[in-house]
């Protein structure tokens, strides 16, 4: 029931400005109200306005921008898997505000999110590579994703090979001969760091003191080569791949290297063939060169 006003008083004034009072208006603004709040109104009482404002995504400085997505995109497509938030301090000016996300693992993680949505044709963030294998981290994972493309047939790709028998020593990743356990370049991935070893929490000097011992091993006569990947080199792919096209070249080269030694024992070792025909039907040697 609306209750209208009265008009006994028509010489009635307000008290702001001294000017006439209008019931009349009063009357059309209450009527508009209520017909408005009336139509609007759903099923729980809230008006379908109200509803719609708090559907609407709101961009604050804490979310990714579109210029931010399409700059993750692009990444994420020559990388083969999505950046992890390190990276961007590596990228440059571009993505100077997803640096100040990547602080947060909540912003981080909205970030990657809205990337899944916007577009969902890209490979997701995880540690399983796009060939069914699981890794330790999403920074293995990127370089895994590089090297599987690189990779010739003349040689294997491992991973997490072990190193020396009775001691739990393990390279992230091995280039091996075909047939092979003893990889001939080892390859470990510094996913918290990049090549100025500048550190900004315990844990990542800790991981310099990791490869430190890795790196006096692999010193000693006759172990496998090491290269070494960053964190900054991962953030720029041509240069990645330059990286990973080095290790690879220089595992075919120890390879070459093994065989040519191989053939020159064959050659020097005096009655070779006396003893083998005179053992018979005894398996070949050892020295034999890999086929």
């Amino acid at each position: 029931m609306v209750v209208r006003p009265s008009f006994s008083n028509p010489d009635h004034h307000s008290a702001i400005g001294q000017k006439p009072f209008c019931p009349m208006a009063l009357h059309r603004i209450f009527i508009m109200r209520y017909q408005t709040s009336r139509h609007q109104t759903g099923p729980h009482g809230v008006s379908r306005a109200i509803r719609r404002l708090r559907h609407t995504r709101r961009l604050s400085p804490w979310d990714a921008t579109d210029e931010d997505l399409q700059f993750m995109a692009t990444l994420t497509e020559r990388l083969g898997a999505p950046p992890v938030s390190n990276m961007m301090r590596y990228c440059g000016p571009e993505a100077r505000h997803l640096d100040q996300l990547g602080e947060s693992l909540g912003d981080w993680r909205r970030v990657l999110e809205a990337l899944a949505r916007c577009y969902p044709d890209l490979p997701r963030s995880g540690q399983q590579a796009s060939d069914g294998t699981t890794l330790d981290s999403a920074p293995e994972r990127i370089v895994w994703e590089t090297l599987v493309q690189l990779v010739p047939d003349e040689l294997e790709l491992c991973c997490h090979p072990l190193l020396e028998e009775g001691r739990y020593l393990r390279s992230d990743f091995g280039l091996c001969a075909p047939g092979e356990e003893t990889p001939l370049v080892c390859i470990e991935v510094m996913g918290m760091l990049g090549s100025d070893r500048i550190c900004r929490a315990d844990v990542e000097e800790a991981s310099l003191d990791r490869l430190a011992k890795k790196q006096d091993w692999f010193s000693q006569p006759g172990r496998p080569l090491l290269r070494v990947i960053w964190l900054d080199m991962m953030a720029h792919p041509d240069w990645l791949e330059a990286i990973c096209t080095a290790a690879i070249e220089a595992a075919v080269a120890q390879k070459a290297c093994g065989r040519k030694k191989f053939t020159e024992v064959k050659e020097r070792m005096p009655g070779r063939n006396f003893r083998q025909q005179k053992r018979g039907s005894r398996p070949a040697s050892r020295w034999r060169a890999r086929e």
